[in-house]
């Protein structure tokens, strides 16, 4: 899957993003889920938030979620942050739904920040058949 996309939002995804999602779901014969992990990631030590990222058999992104912790110590717990659901035109903030395009800006930046954290090697990968 060489033609990835975010749709219908035809949000700009840039090469690099573009890349790292192709090799990872290039063996899958259809939709999957990736799941980037930082281990030693943790409500008191923090790290790199987890994501998940739902890829169609067609090549479109679905869904992008990030993940952290909420909630005061010891009582946290992970929930969506970011979540970019391209799939129902829906983008959600810590729990604050707004239309996709509310988004926009904000992924650029994900993004950007996304491919520098798996180029430096944080995250443990997971790619499951859906």
């Amino acid at each position: 899957m060489t033609n990835l996309r975010a749709q219908p939002a035809a949000w700009p995804i840039s090469e690099k993003f573009r890349e790292i999602l192709a090799e990872l779901v290039r063996e899958q014969a259809g939709s999957c889920v990736l799941s980037f992990r930082d281990p030693g990631y943790s409500a008191e030590n923090g790290g790199y938030h987890p994501v998940e990222i739902m890829v169609g058999s067609g090549g479109d992104i679905g869904y992008i979620t990030d993940f952290s912790f909420v909630g005061i110590h010891p009582h946290t717990e992970l929930a969506k942050e970011l979540d970019f659901d391209f799939s129902n035109q829906v983008f959600e903030q810590l729990g604050f739904h707004y239309d996709i395009s509310a988004g926009r800006e904000i992924f650029k930046t994900w993004q950007e920040n996304f491919c520098n954290y798996f180029c430096w090697g944080v995250f443990k990968v997971s790619v499951d058949p859906m």
